[in-house]
């Protein structure tokens, strides 16, 4: 038995080292085939640009909402409209919309008093922001982001440059309680397994994503793909935008924009926590077989199994191999504090909060615990203080299954602030 016990935890070592073998692997390919966006470097426009109209839908904003208005206003490309789309809120997020718009020319804000059947509220925020937008590309910005000054034209030039429909970015996440340090890191590591950069910037690859937090499309693109109208059910949207833009064969880029994308997602654990299972579920498709296949994996490279196999390992090794036996927990034990450091590098997260993600990992593992209860029992999704009463905990459209043929929707001459 205690023979068992020892090939088992070498298996779970070896596993460990494997893992970690796999993230340098992605570490160096995103290195190699993600293009980074960088301010400092010279992105000349043409004389005649397009005009882009920035979207940004904002549900009890109030808190972030005029930073990141301000950072599309701060923008040195030459041609853009904002059109600020309050869903719903109750708290001041309009007032003070308003008040920044205040004789400011191209700018409008839209009031969204109703959600219609069907529709999440994001997404149908998103779709009636468009209906106002008068602009060749259409740039979608979360209301928790800030732009850099020149993220606009940095993004469009890339655009221009790789003759793309869809330029995403990946962005420095700013993180400042201790839950926030210790569980974002661990959770967005699910979307960068299910999603590498690297294969969704490659054409031969199925591979697709996108980052709602900001991503910026022509609508000739938008239209091509049915718009928001055939993601309208879903809790991932930009995932599923990404993935019929790529399908199509329309160009997709998915950028390193830590330099131009700054955001702060949640602020503390329950927000992280309920956040971050959303988005893992719903990117997974609600497949259980995906999320136990996950849930195992992060299981055993969680630090409480990673202790009992070097207890039963140790003891064994240094009697089978008494000169070599520290190699394997040595490379596993360098592997877990050096890789994590490059990892929150790319993620924008600086390196020393690495420390944390043996914890972050943990209440990662019971947080697949809470997905896999919800999809078994069908709960409701309950998303930015509305429950939809259609079950969303069961595989859906994330995947394109057709090639949409989408009518192009006239674009009002006239645009109308709502009030």
């Amino acid at each position: 038995m205690n023979h068992v016990a020892f090939w088992a935890a070498g298996a779970v070592l070896l596993f460990m080292i494997c893992f970690w073998a796999l993230m340098v692997r992605d570490l160096v390919l995103t290195w190699l085939k993600v293009p980074s966006l960088d301010p400092c470097h010279d992105a000349p426009l043409p004389n005649a640009v397009p005009l882009i109209s920035v979207i940004v839908p904002a549900h009890n904003e109030e808190a972030f909402i005029r930073e990141c208005l301000q950072s599309v206003l701060a923008q040195d490309y030459p041609r853009l409209e904002l059109i600020c789309v309050d869903d719903r809120s109750s708290d001041a997020t309009a007032s003070v919309a308003r008040e920044l718009f205040k004789h400011r020319i191209g700018c409008r804000l839209v009031s969204v008093t109703h959600l219609p059947e069907g529709w999440t509220g994001k997404c149908h925020a998103l779709d009636e922001g468009v209906r106002y937008a008068r602009g060749e590309w259409l740039a979608f910005l979360d209301a928790d982001s800030r732009l850099e000054g020149s993220a606009l034209r940095q993004c469009y030039r890339e655009a221009m440059r790789k003759n793309v429909g869809m330029v995403t970015l990946s962005p420095q996440f700013i993180v400042k309680t201790f839950w926030e340090k210790a569980l974002l890191p661990a959770f967005a590591s699910v979307s960068c397994m299910l999603f590498p950069l690297s294969e969704v910037n490659d054409p031969e690859s199925p591979t697709a994503s996108a980052n709602g937090m900001f991503y910026l499309i022509s609508r000739r693109t938008y239209n091509a793909i049915g718009g928001h109208q055939d993601v309208k059910d879903l809790a991932v949207e930009d995932i599923g935008i990404g993935k019929r833009v790529k399908a199509a064969g329309l160009g997709l880029i998915f950028a390193n924009g830590r330099k131009l994308l700054q955001t702060r997602m949640y602020t503390n654990f329950r927000e992280t926590f309920n956040g971050w299972s959303r988005i893992i579920s719903a990117s997974m498709n609600y497949r259980l077989a995906t999320v136990l296949k996950h849930f195992g994996t992060h299981l055993l490279m969680s630090v409480p199994v990673l202790i009992m196999a070097l207890y039963f390992y140790i003891p064994y090794a240094r009697e089978l191999w008494p000169s070599g036996w520290l190699l394997v927990p040595a490379v596993c034990a360098c592997s877990m504090a050096v890789v994590p450091c490059f990892y929150y590098r790319q993620l924008g997260v600086p390196s020393k909060y690495s420390a944390f993600l043996g914890l972050g990992n943990l209440v990662l593992v019971v947080a697949f615990g809470v997905m896999i209860k919800k999809i078994l029992c069908k709960d409701a999704l309950q998303w930015r203080g509305t429950t939809y009463s259609s079950n969303r905990y069961e595989p859906t459209r994330l995947d394109p299954v057709r090639s949409p043929q989408c009518a192009v929707r006239p674009s009002p001459t006239v645009l109308e602030e709502v009030k």
